[in-house]
C-alpha cells in the first residue's frame, strides 16, 4: 500500500493533519506514506513514525511539473489532497493514483474519486469528515502528543519558569492582533505574580511588534528589571516546538505557533477575534480561549470589517484571569 498526502501551506494546518496521518498509519501499518509539503514545514515531521518520507513542494511551474512526475512515478494506491489550490488539484489529477480524495472546489475537484465539503475553516474537524468518507477509522481526535520533537532539541538555555508570548502582529495577521501595550501589561503582571520570564517568538515580519512590546515592558515602572528574551526570527519550527515544551505558559493569538504549543500540551491561553475556535481552537485540555461577546463573530476575517472591536475589547485583566486559571489546572 502506497499513500500520499498533499498538505496545506500553514503551520496550524500541518498540525491539524497529524490525527489524519495517525489514522492512516493505524489502518495501514505497513503502508509507505509520503507527505508533500512546503519545505519550511518538513522539520516538523522529521523522524515521525507516521510518515516514511516528506517531499518538498517548492512552487513554480517547473517545480510543480517535476513534482507531478515524481508523484506519478510513485504509483500511489491512495492520494489525499488536503489543499484546495489549483496547483494541488493539478498534482492530484496527474498523479494517476488509484483513489484520489480531497475537498470540494468546483470545477477543479472533478478528478477526485472521493470528496467532502469544507465547513468553516480548514481544520481537523474537516479532515476527520474526509476520513469518515473514506471509511478509515479515526484513532486520535486531537493532535496532542503527535509531534516527534523532544524538549532537548532546543539548545537555548532559559531559566525556568518562563512564558512564551506569540503576539503574531505581522501585516498578514493584523485583524487577529492584540495591542502591544496590553501584551506588555500582561508580561509585567505575570512576572509579578508567578515570576514568569517573558520569551517573545515569531517570524521575521513580527520583529517590529515584538520590539515594541519589549520597549513598553522596559518603560513600565514595574517592568524595568524584567529580562525580556526576544527570539523573533531566530528559531526554526523544530527548535520552537522544543522551546514550547519546557514553557510554563503560552499566550498568543490564533496562529500556527498557538497550535504547536497546544500540541506540546502546555498551559495555553489563546486570544480569538474574527476566527472560530470551534474549528481552530487549541485542542489540549490545559487551554482556555479568550474572546469577546459580539454578535458579528466569527466573521472569518471579513474584509469589510474596519473596527476589529472583537480584539480591541479584550482586556488585560480578562486575559490575566485566564492565565491564572489555566496555570492552576492540574
Amino acid at each position: 500500500m502506497r499513500i500520499c498526502v498533499i498538505h496545506l501551506n500553514q503551520i496550524g494546518d500541518l498540525v491539524f493533519s497529524l490525527p489524519l496521518l495517525k489514522a492512516l498509519r493505524d489502518r495501514y501499518p505497513d503502508a509507505e506514506i509520503h507527505s508533500v509539503m512546503k519545505p519550511y514545514l518538513k522539520d516538523l515531521l522529521a523522524g515521525s513514525p507516521l510518515v516514511n518520507e516528506t517531499i518538498a513542494r517548492q512552487g513554480g511551474v517547473r517545480e510543480t511539473l517535476r513534482l507531478a512526475r515524481t508523484l506519478r512515478r510513485n504509483r500511489y494506491d491512495l492520494l489525499i489532497s488536503l489543499a484546495r489550490s489549483e496547483e494541488a488539484f493539478i498534482l492530484t489529477s496527474l498523479s494517476r493514483a488509484g483513489t484520489k480524495a480531497g475537498f470540494v472546489r468546483f470545477p477543479f475537484d472533478m478528478s477526485l474519486d472521493v470528496k467532502e465539503l469544507v465547513l468553516g475553516h480548514n481544520s481537523w474537524y474537516n479532515n476527520a469528515r474526509l476520513l469518515d468518507r473514506l471509511g478509515i477509522p479515526r484513532t486520535a481526535d486531537t493532535y496532542v502528543g503527535l509531534l516527534p520533537v523532544e524538549p532537548a532539541e532546543c539548545n537555548i538555555i532559559i531559566p525556568e519558569p518562563y512564558v512564551v508570548i506569540s503576539a503574531g502582529a505581522s501585516p498578514r495577521r493584523l485583524t487577529k492582533a492584540w495591542d502591544e501595550e496590553k501584551f506588555a501589561q500582561l508580561i509585567v503582571s505575570l512576572y509579578e505574580r508567578s515570576s514568569l520570564r517573558p520569551v517573545l517568538v515569531g517570524a521575521g515580519d513580527t520583529r517590529e511588534s515584538n520590539a515594541l512590546i519589549t520597549l513598553m515592558v522596559k518603560n513600565d515602572p514595574k517592568g524595568k528589571d524584567i529580562d525580556v528574551l526576544d527570539l523573533t526570527g531566530k528559531l526554526n519550527l523544530r527548535s520552537l516546538t522544543a522551546l514550547l515544551m519546557r514553557a510554563g505558559l503560552f499566550v498568543g493569538i490564533d496562529s500556527g505557533v498557538m497550535h504547536l504549543a497546544s500540541a506540546s500540551d502546555i498551559p495555553v491561553v489563546a486570544l480569538f477575534g474574527p476566527t472560530d475556535p470551534y474549528y481552530v481552537g487549541p485542542q489540549n485540555e490545559r487551554s482556555i480561549v479568550v474572546r469577546s461577546d459580539m454578535e458579528c463573530i466569527p466573521c472569518y476575517l471579513d474584509k469589510s470589517c474596519r473596527h476589529i472591536e472583537c480584539m480591541r475589547k479584550l482586556g488585560t485583566e480578562q486575559v490575566m484571569d485566564a492565565c491564572i486559571r489555566v496555570m492552576d489546572r492540574v
